[in-house]
């Protein structure tokens, strides 16, 4: 009669298929823990660079308007200024950055 631990397929004193490959298994298991930390670290700095570019609009804007030109209406929201002005070639519509700096020129011409 042969001893109970035989049964069970360990003949011939081979180890089973995980025992002989726990070697690869703990060497993925701190690779993956690697990368999650590592890849965990480059989503934190991501949103902490987007986060630093994201400034307020300055409290005070100084703009410059060519000789001649009159500003009609002005408007503001987060996007920027919109500035309608009559200068000598007609009507024209300015949108501004928040920051001052004319983005778009929109002219309106009569026919």
């Amino acid at each position: 009669m042969q001893p109970d631990h035989d049964k069970a397929g360990d003949a011939g004193g081979e180890p089973s298929a995980i025992v002989r490959n726990l070697g690869m298994i703990k060497a993925a298991a701190i690779i993956m823990g690697v990368l999650i930390i590592v890849l965990t670290a480059v989503v934190i700095g991501t949103i902490a660079s987007r986060l630093a570019k994201m400034s307020a609009p300055p409290e005070t804007v100084s703009l410059t308007v060519p000789e001649g030109v009159t500003i009609r209406s002005a408007s503001a929201d987060d996007g920027g200024l919109v500035l309608i002005v009559d200068g000598p070639g007609g009507s024209e519509i300015w949108r501004l950055s928040p920051a001052g700096a004319r983005e778009q020129t929109i002219r309106i011409i009569s026919e």
